[in-house]
């Protein structure tokens, strides 16, 4: 009988002591020329004679590098060949679980990096999921958090965004469709809610003036004011997000945009908007070409 250190142990022991639980971060080979090296959580007993480095990954590998011209120890290839796309997923606060914000097929294992812009990120706690799609199902997630801050106002569609920083204001109200009826021999009215409408409008006004690392672009602020209203009369649906944290889906609903101005290069800009969807649903987003991905409706 063989006992180890859990039970009746001695220096005579086969076992004299537990295996050590805590994670392998560095590995160092030296002094040999090594053509590969294989680590597994499988510690199923092997001997020389019968064991053999798998060919393919498996749940149990951890590292498994070829030293094919490279110091590659992952599983990239592997993965891409059998990876069909990756999700970028999003959860910010009041979210029960992640929203699919973007999508991209692997075809080769460039299409792992990838690159995205969030110009629709709330003020405040924001995680982020990086997703692989195998076989048509979600495999592990791989998450960030981060702390989002800003201290003005943005308005945005999915590749471009502009701040409002000078003389900014957005002046809203929500409406909601609502009958009063005065009834014979009732003192009091009775109050109608009518169906779910409940959207926000309002006013906004900003002095679009380019900030760059230079300083406040003044003399060519009318340049930049034109290109922010072809941009406003674009038709397109906008974001509108503050430095509270409330984030809007809005289209301009002004007949005019009008402007203000006490010298030349301080104007002051003025347009209606109205809500057209909601900033939190993925579905409002794919719709309004805010998203790629139509997973999560």
């Amino acid at each position: 009988m063989f006992l180890g250190s859990s039970f009746a142990s001695s220096k005579e022991s086969l076992t004299s002591s537990f295996a050590s639980a805590s994670d392998v971060i560095d590995l160092t080979i030296a002094n040999a020329v090594f053509d590969e090296i294989y680590s597994t959580v499988n510690l199923t007993p092997m001997t020389e004679t019968d064991f053999k480095i798998p060919a393919v990954w498996g749940f149990d590998t951890r590292l498994h590098a070829l030293f094919q011209d490279n110091l590659y120890g992952g599983n990239v290839s592997f993965t891409e060949s059998i990876v069909e796309s990756i999700r970028i997923k999003k959860k910010v606060k009041g979210d029960k679980k992640f929203k699919t914000i973007y999508e991209k097929s692997i075809h080769s294992n460039d299409d792992f990096k990838i690159e995205l812009m969030d110009y629709y990120e709330p003020v405040g706690t924001v995680e982020y999921a990086y997703v692989p799609v195998i076989s048509g199902g979600e495999n592990s997630y791989i998450t960030n958090r981060i702390e989002s801050f800003f201290d003005s106002y943005f308005i945005c569609e999915k590749d471009i965004s502009y701040p409002m920083i000078l003389d900014t204001g957005f002046e809203k109200k929500l409406t909601q469709k609502t009958s009063l009826i005065e009834l014979l021999g009732r003192e009091k009215p009775v109050i109608l809610k009518g169906g779910r409408v409940r959207y926000y409008t309002g006013d906004v006004s900003c002095t679009f003036i380019e900030l760059t690392k230079d300083g406040w672009q003044t003399h060519t602020s009318w340049d930049y004011r034109n290109g922010i209203y072809d941009f406003l009369t674009n038709g397109k649906p906008k974001i509108l997000k503050d430095y509270l944290g409330n984030i809007y889906m809005v289209a301009v609903t002004s007949g005019d945009i009008s402007e203000e101005s006490d010298h030349y290069e301080h104007v002051i800009t003025k347009f209606s908007v109205a809500e057209c969807g909601s900033a939190y649903d993925p579905g409002d987003l794919y719709d309004n070409g805010f998203i790629n991905a139509d997973i999560d409706r």
